[in-house]
């Protein structure tokens, strides 16, 4: 037996963690952190040295040994490997097995970086700053933006639009998979930034709809509740 124990911090990606531990009905601990400054606090680093969240603690209770598992792409294929002897959340078809696994790699590999430089350049865009230089620094911020990041975003979320609208309204073989968990954060947050709108994606529009309103996602959001600051 295996203990598990979720290091998780408040308003992050380690949302997606709590959902899928949810939804294969395992026993976990939650260790609750409170963003200092808008960043991860020092004392994650006691886990893992970048002290970054999520990261999973598994406890072996026989011999005692502690295994830590970090990157969200990584703590999902821990998990469905060694927690998802079912297939719930992998899928049993080979193929749409390795879909959901191409999925874990593609969510942080190559969604997630134009997503995350178009965050930093809002938020550089938004600082004060004295004229002329801030409307110097907002027209640099917008050609790097139009040059690659924000074009590519747009690229990424075109081809999600086109995989969820022939695969039945989900990522993979017409059924909920853990592809759909880890491209929840992403594409929710691409929208509720106005990285892009939800009314030119309406399968992605309907998809989220839909795998917002599963029962594990009910119970992740509750969970998560007692730990949100």
């Amino acid at each position: 037996m295996s203990k598990i124990t979720l290091h998780y911090l408040d308003k992050s990606r380690a949302f997606r963690v709590l959902w899928l531990l949810e939804h294969l009905g395992l026993e976990y601990n939650v260790v609750p952190y409170v963003r200092e400054n808008n960043r991860a606090p020092e004392e994650l680093k006691k886990i893992h040295p970048l002290g970054r969240s999520p990261i999973l603690e598994i406890k072996d209770e026989q011999t005692g040994k502690t295994k830590i598992v970090t990157e969200s792409g990584y703590i999902f294929q821990y998990i469905l490997e060694n927690y998802d002897q079912e297939k719930i959340l992998s899928l049993k078809d080979p193929e749409q097995a390795e879909q959901v696994q191409y999925y874990l790699h593609y969510a942080e590999g190559s969604l997630q970086p134009p997503l995350l430089m178009e965050y930093v350049y809002s938020l550089a865009a938004q600082s004060p700053g004295p004229f002329p230089l801030s409307y110097l620094v907002r027209g640099v911020l917008d050609k790097i933006s139009g040059a690659y990041s924000r074009g590519e975003v747009k690229n990424q979320i075109d081809y999600l639009e086109t995989e969820v609208s022939k695969n039945e309204g989900y990522f993979v073989g017409g059924q909920f998979s853990a592809a759909d968990i880890l491209l929840s954060f992403p594409l929710q947050m691409a929208f509720l930034r106005g990285f892009a709108q939800a009314k030119d994606y309406p399968h992605i529009k309907k998809w989220l709809e839909s795998i917002t309103s599963e029962k594990s996602y009910s119970a992740a959001k509750d969970s998560a509740a007692q730990y949100e600051s």
